[in-house]
């Protein structure tokens, strides 16, 4: 009876997907509505600008990045895209999207808030140009 219990337990563990097989890399496989985020760029993710907060030199331009899609290769659910927007307090914004890039020159010194128009102040972030 404990060998037949030993085998179930055995079984119910290799069943789950918990072994180091060859699918144990599909999450680090990026899904393919995700752009790079280019050197000193903003990631637009699920609910933050990553970094959130940035200082630059006057006459820098920052490219954002969507890289809100995520994927279940566990489930088969597919790929899913969370729109965001980058919207500026003095009014320059970008589309409303959930895949692809938006670029902003900072031409002029001073502080520039911007939240997304979707997440609202729970989706914040701050470039300082000096």
């Amino acid at each position: 009876m404990k060998g037949i219990l030993v085998a179930l337990t055995v079984a119910a563990v290799c069943a789950c997907g918990g072994g180091g097989g060859s699918d144990s890399t599909a999450p680090n496989n990026p899904p393919p509505g995700n752009t790079t985020t280019p050197s000193g760029g903003v990631s637009v993710t699920n609910n933050a600008f990553a970094p959130g907060t940035k200082t630059v030199a006057v006459g820098t331009t920052i490219r954002w990045a969507w890289n809100s899609c995520t994927n279940d290769p566990y489930y088969g659910t597919g790929q899913t895209c969370v729109a965001h927007s980058v919207t500026f307090d003095d009014g320059t914004t970008s589309p409303t999207q959930d895949q692809g890039t938006f670029e902003r020159n900072f031409a002029t010194a001073g502080t520039y808030t911007y939240h997304c128009s979707v997440h609202g102040s729970a989706m914040t972030g701050t470039i300082t140009v000096q």
